[in-house]
C-alpha cells in the first residue's frame, strides 16, 4: 500500500521530469498523510501537462457524502471497480514524490522503512476526480503487488511507473483497458533502494528531514 509518503523535490526538477511548462509551487515535506492536499500532475485541455492540488482520498462528485474515500486503488482491480473505473479511462494522473514509506512487521513491533529511486524525484501512477463546482477534486495512488526486495518489508507498494511511459499514462486517447495497462510500465526493482527510518515518522506531526535518514542497518539492504 501507500499510506504515507515524502516530497523534496523542487517545481522544477518536477516539471522538468514530466515535460509541463510551468513548475509548481512545493513545499517540502517528509511525513504526507492521508486527507491533506497534494500536488498531481494530469493532461490539460489540449494534452499539455498541468499541475494541480487536490485532496488525497478519491470520491468522485457522483458519489455520496457518506462514500469512502480511498487513499489507494488496486491495480488488479482499477479498471474493472464501478467506483474507480470511469477514473482510470479517463483522469490518470502522476503524483510525485521523493520516496514512500512502508512499515516491517516484526517481533517487536512495525520498523518503518523510506523507499525511493536511485536518481530525482519518482511518480506514482494515480486516478483523480477533477474539481468542480462544489468539489475540490481528489486522487488515489494505485497500488501492486511489491517487488523485490520491496517485498520482504511489504507485501504491495505503489505503482512507481517508469520516466518513459509518462506521456503515455497521461494520454487522454488511451481509454480502453487494453490501451492503459499498455502505458503502466513500472520502473525497473533495481532501482529502488530502501532502509530504516526512525520511528518518528509514525506521528504525522513530525516532519523534517530526519525522517528519511537511515538508522540501524545500511542502505538499501532490508533485513527480511
Amino acid at each position: 500500500m501507500c499510506g504515507r509518503f515524502a516530497l523534496n523535490a523542487t517545481g522544477e526538477q518536477l516539471a522538468r521530469a514530466v515535460g509541463a511548462s510551468q513548475a509548481p509551487t512545493v513545499t517540502p515535506s517528509f511525513n504526507i498523510p492521508p486527507g491533506t492536499t497534494q500536488w498531481v500532475a494530469h493532461a490539460g485541455p489540449e494534452g499539455e501537462v498541468l499541475f494541480e492540488t487536490l485532496g488525497w482520498g478519491y470520491r468522485p462528485v457522483w458519489a455520496g457524502e457518506d462514500a469512502p474515500q480511498p487513499i489507494n486503488a488496486r491495480a488488479e482491480k482499477v479498471a474493472t471497480s464501478p467506483f474507480f473505473r470511469d477514473a482510470f479511462a479517463r483522469y490518470r494522473c502522476l503524483v510525485p514524490a521523493s520516496g514512500w514509506f512502508e512499515w516491517q512487521k516484526g517481533e517487536s513491533g512495525k520498523q518503518p522503512f523510506f523507499i525511493t529511486a536511485e536518481d530525482g524525484p519518482l511518480f506514482f501512477a494515480g486516478i483523480y476526480d477533477p474539481p468542480r463546482e462544489h468539489s475540490a477534486g481528489s486522487f488515489a495512488i494505485i497500488t501492486q503487488p511489491a517487488a523485490a526486495p520491496i517485498r520482504s518489508i511489504h507485501p504491495r507498494m505503489p505503482l512507481v511507473l517508469d520516466p518513459a511511459c509518462y506521456s503515455a499514462w497521461l494520454d487522454t486517447g488511451r481509454n480502453t483497458r487494453d490501451a492503459v495497462k499498455a502505458a503502466a510500465r513500472a520502473l525497473a526493482p533495481a532501482r529502488l533502494k530502501a532502509w530504516p527510518v526512525d520511528t518518528r515518522v509514525n506521528r504525522p506531526a513530525n516532519d523534517d528531514p530526519a525522517l528519511i535518514e537511515p538508522v540501524g542497518d545500511s542502505p538499501g539492504s532490508p533485513s527480511g
